[in-house]
């Protein structure tokens, strides 16, 4: 596996902080359990996932040098807003319980600012992205934390389902 250099990962840090954070997706609630995030995504790009997640929600790593709010999303699209949302300056874990509305979220973005962006852009599909990392407790107690291959959501979500977690020990980690 290439390592990169302390400087490269420095420069990604800085420009990660300035512009990306990170979703991430629960199968329980309270944000623990499995979990499948979209590392450092763009503010107003849509984070969708399948329904066997979404029971919660964190915005995680955001941008230190401004004020953001995240919001989710009762469809894949980030259009149909649920009652969760974290902010700079409240809660990052949302836990979503039964409602008439909604089961689960099924999407979420975030933006820096105090406001979201409701333009077509920010809920065009095509900036919809799945997660590029899946997280796992192993039998042993072991937490992990797994690259998804790029275009590969899908199938190694099914992994995570049937508690196969060999496949994805056998992908790189992060």
């Amino acid at each position: 596996m290439h390592m990169p250099s302390l400087s490269s990962i420095i420069l990604l840090c800085a420009v990660g902080l300035a512009s990306a954070g990170d979703i991430c997706t629960y199968t329980s609630r309270g944000c623990s359990g499995s979990f499948g995030c979209c590392y450092g995504i763009a503010q107003n790009t849509c984070c969708n996932w399948p329904s066997n997640y979404g029971w919660s929600v964190k915005f995680q790593n955001m941008p230190m040098t401004s004020t953001w709010s995240g919001k989710t999303y009762g469809d894949s699209t980030c259009t149909t807003q649920a009652a969760g949302g974290g902010s700079s300056s409240g809660s990052t874990c949302l836990s979503v319980f039964n409602s008439p509305t909604s089961l689960n979220w099924l999407s979420g973005n975030w933006n820096a600012g105090t406001g979201m962006r409701r333009d077509v852009e920010a809920r065009d599909n095509a900036t919809c992205v799945r997660p590029n990392v899946i997280g796992f407790t192993t039998e042993d107690g072991k937490d992990h934390l797994v690259k998804v291959p790029e275009g590969n959501f899908d199938q190694v979500n099914e992994w995570v389902k049937t508690d196969d977690f060999s496949k994805l020990l056998e992908l790189d980690s992060v």
